[in-house]
Formats: structure tokens, sequence, C-alpha cells
């Protein structure tokens, strides 16, 4: 609406996308008329178009942030209502490292915690098709975008100490490896059915065809290029971890953290219903418990 103030107009966004999910828990002929508008809310399973349909409607982000000249490398931030410093999740798309699938998708979940009193700094970067992305400049990417949000702490009022790293998927993948690298100081992290051990997830098809493009290789071909980039391989994350896994996931298998886990046992690892896609959708139970864990991390 003209002239709306845009943090009424994320409020409302959030309401309505709550209202949709209580009206679709209900029985009866309304409440499945109305889901039948909102395509996936009432799937067991909630789908990638419902989530990116949802992002459509979000409000956009506060500002647009380059920390490179490609054009995919840049952040959205959101801030949150009132005077900070605000702590701030640095969000990380997954997508199977594709060129096709960027942040857009995330756009709701953003929302959702810019409206939990969150800064949300909503990273784009380069992907398999993307010129320059893949290994190593998919990676450079996520350390770039890091060291940008650090310098950018005072501009906007972002608490410099209460970072927290949340990445689905690929995007928990590269959360995760990013945690471990040097001089990286959050208050934890947070991987959404994150893909800890490359050499493992490689498949002939779906997302585990892509990680031989992203890397280079298969692993046979480039053993210690896989390990390098396999949060399972590398050094402990400097701080807190928190694996949430949907149990009908199947896009990442529960073997993925079940690997970090027996390589890192003080990990924290929440499973929740629904699956892959239910971890992003600000409507499901499971969002809920993203959200409860980032709070935890950052005392709110």
């Amino acid at each position: 609406m003209a002239g709306e103030d845009p943090d009424v107009a994320g409020t409302g966004w959030l309401i309505r996308v709550l209202a949709i999910r209580r009206v679709c828990s209900c029985a009866g002929v309304a409440a499945v008329a109305l889901c039948a508008l909102s395509p996936g809310i009432m799937d067991a399973q909630i789908l990638f178009a419902a989530v990116a349909d949802s992002s459509h409607s979000a409000p956009p982000a506060d500002a647009r942030i380059t920390y490179g000249s490609a054009p995919t490398q840049f952040v959205d931030l959101r801030i949150p209502v009132g005077r900070g410093p605000f702590p701030v999740v640095m969000l990380i798309h997954g997508g199977c490292w594709r060129a096709q699938y960027d942040l857009a998708h995330l756009a709701g979940a953003a929302e959702a915690l810019r409206a939990a009193g969150f800064a949300t700094w909503s990273v784009e970067y380069r992907r398999v098709g993307d010129e320059g992305g893949g290994d190593p400049g998919t990676f450079d990417d996520i350390r770039a975008a890091y060291d940008s949000l650090v310098a950018h702490t005072r501009r906007f009022a972002l608490d410099a100490k209460r970072i927290v790293l949340a990445g689905h998927s690929a995007g928990g993948h590269l959360a995760l490896w990013l945690a471990s690298e040097p001089h990286v100081k959050v208050r934890g992290v947070v991987a959404m059915a994150g893909i800890t051990d490359l050499a493992a997830f490689v498949s002939p098809t779906g997302c585990g065809a892509v990680v031989p493009l992203l890397l280079g290789g298969t692993p046979a071909e480039i053993p210690t290029t896989y390990e390098a980039r396999s949060p399972v391989a590398r050094p402990a994350a400097h701080a807190p971890v928190t694996l949430v896994v949907a149990r009908d996931d199947h896009t990442v298998p529960q073997s993925q953290s079940d690997a970090y886990v027996a390589r890192f046992p003080s990990v924290r690892v929440v499973s929740v219903p629904g699956g892959h896609f239910d971890l992003v959708a600000p409507w499901s139970d499971a969002w809920a418990t993203v959200l409860s864990a980032i709070q935890a991390l950052t005392g709110r």
C-alpha cells in the first residue's frame, strides 16, 4: 500500500502468513478452500514453490550492499524496529550451490527473523553456473560477505558480539565451513539440513550430482579438496553448533548430521517433523524450532 510504514507492512505480512497457518490447521471445508489458494501449505511436506511464493509477498530488504564487483556479490540487509545494536543473523541460502536458485526464496525467513528482533544479513554469492562460481569463488564469497558484515556493524547498529550463522541445505554446508575458518567470531551456528560430508553426499542425480561441479572433480580425483571443503573433515567450529534436521527430508539424509556429530560429539541436534523446506517456511512448526535455536544462541 502506498505510504504504508515499512515496519507495519513487515509485521502485517508475517501476521497474514501465520493466519494462513492457523486456518490450515483447522478442519472443515472453509479451511480446505483457503489452503487450496496457498499451494504447499496443506502438504505433508512443504514445497519449495510454497516457500518461494510466500517470499515474493515479503517486504523488500532495507538495503542491498555489495561486497564485490560481480552481479551476485551482494547481501540484503533487514533491520528490526527499535534501537540497536541488534543481534544479526548471517543467512545463507541453499539450492544445491546452483545459479538457478538465489536468495529470493529466503526473503520470508529473513522477514520473520526481522519481526523477531534480529537484523538479517542475507547473502548472495557466486554459484555453479555463475562466472567465477564453484571452488574457490563460492567459498571466497562467503568469507567476503562475513568480513563485510563485520565492517558494517557500526554503520547499521549491528551487534558484532551477537552474530549467528544460519544456513539451509547447501547454505548450511557453507555456514559450517565458514564457522571453522580462521578469525571468524560468531555466537553460534544453526545449520538447517546442513550438508557436512561432501564426498558421502555425491550421487549420480539430485543435489549430490552438483558437488563435483562445485569442487572441480570427483572425490577420487581431488580428495584433498573434498577434505578442505567438508565441515566434517575440518577443525571444529569456533562457536556452538546446532543442527536442525527434518525427519522426512528426502534431499539431505540423516547420515549427514550423524557424520558431523560423530566427529564433534558436543554438537546439538534437534529433529523436527516435516521435510526439507519446512525448515525455512515461517508458518511451520519446524521454523519455530529454528527460531528458538537462534534465540538461544543470542540470549533473546
